[in-house]
């Protein structure tokens, strides 16, 4: 038996304090670049160091026109002026993940007789948080 387990369904997206309703899944992403400090005297093998860190949440949901944090983010990047969102994305342990990005795309699809989905991506812009209840 499998323990420590956490079903997706405790997990809560928030865009500006306010719950993101109907998500379907989420997905954070921390990448961690490298470096080439490769030399001569490297013995033919390849030497790096830590590079530039950054992460990014992508996000799939049913499209409630009247759900405000939806509205946020669609609002956000059809505006003239675009400004950074916060986001925090909480596990059911009470770990949160938290920081400053932009939104860098957003999408509205529908199909004949289907619900109409949304799906939008957050470019972090600053350090991810990390923290524990």
């Amino acid at each position: 038996m499998t323990t420590g387990a956490v079903s997706g369904l405790t997990v809560t997206f928030s865009v500006e304090s306010t719950p993101l309703g109907a998500a379907a899944n989420y997905t954070l992403t921390l990448s961690q670049g490298t470096i080439d400090a490769t030399s001569d005297d490297s013995s033919r093998w390849g030497e790096y160091l830590v590079g530039r860190r950054d992460w990014t949440i992508d996000s799939d949901f049913l499209y409630i026109y009247t759900d405000t944090a939806a509205k946020y983010l669609e609002e956000h990047i059809t505006s003239a002026t675009p400004t950074y969102v916060t986001v925090v994305l909480t596990l059911p342990d009470g770990r949160t993940y938290s920081g400053d990005g932009i939104v860098t795309s957003f999408t509205i699809t529908s199909g004949f007789e289907e619900t109409v989905k949304a799906s939008i991506s957050i470019q972090g812009t600053d350090a991810l948080t990390t923290s524990t209840s």
